[in-house]
């Protein structure tokens, strides 16, 4: 069931370096693209995605949903959550990259829950394998309060996160996997 007035912005605007310059949201993982498998887990928790994309917009489109591209190129992910930012509908968001699989069906739920109850401005997934930095949830406020900060210079998100009220959700194992896994090598496709 959603969670009323949420959007989730999809990051998918990285340059895939690591992947050899593919677009990693068109990147298969079984029978679906990185991309559809975390539209799948995410659009029965939401109001609206947004997907923040430099590359391959056409096919990107096909899948229906808002795609934005960044408003400064080359500049990292906080560019694409303020410039998707622009078009949310709703007063709060989560974040999640389009890499991210094993995304629980309690996400947005324990990440909104703990934004408000903490009265964060920034609420931040952790897993066994750390902090996920880009899986978060915050309020357009803290995002206009963002957009500043990269006036000022600021480009790299633990230093932006570092700076705010933040409170993090733990996520454990789901489904006897690793939740929020990353998927960013070539080697982390293979099974």
């Amino acid at each position: 069931m959603p969670i009323n007035g949420v959007t989730c912005i999809i990051l998918a605007g990285g340059q895939g370096k690591r992947m050899g310059g593919r677009n990693k949201a068109l990147i298969p993982f079984g029978n679906h693209t990185l991309i559809e498998h975390a539209i799948a887990a995410l659009k029965p928790q939401v109001d609206q995605i947004i997907i923040s994309a430099n590359q391959d917009l056409v096919r990107l489109k096909n899948l229906g949903y808002l795609i934005i591209e960044d408003e400064m190129k080359d500049q990292g992910p906080l560019i694409g959550i303020t410039s998707a930012a622009n078009y949310v509908g709703t007063p709060t968001v989560v974040v999640t990259p389009c890499d991210v699989i094993n995304i629980p069906k309690d996400y947005v739920q324990k990440l909104i829950a703990n934004l408000y109850a903490n009265t964060s401005d920034i609420a931040i997934a952790k897993t066994h394998s750390g902090i996920q930095y880009l899986n978060c949830a915050l309020t357009l406020r803290t995002i206009n309060d963002l957009k500043l900060k990269i006036a000022l210079g600021t480009r790299k998100v633990s230093d932006w996160q570092a700076q705010l009220n933040t409170s993090y959700v733990e996520f454990n194992d789901h489904d006897g996997q690793t939740p929020l896994m990353n998927l960013n090598l070539p080697e982390d496709f293979v099974s």
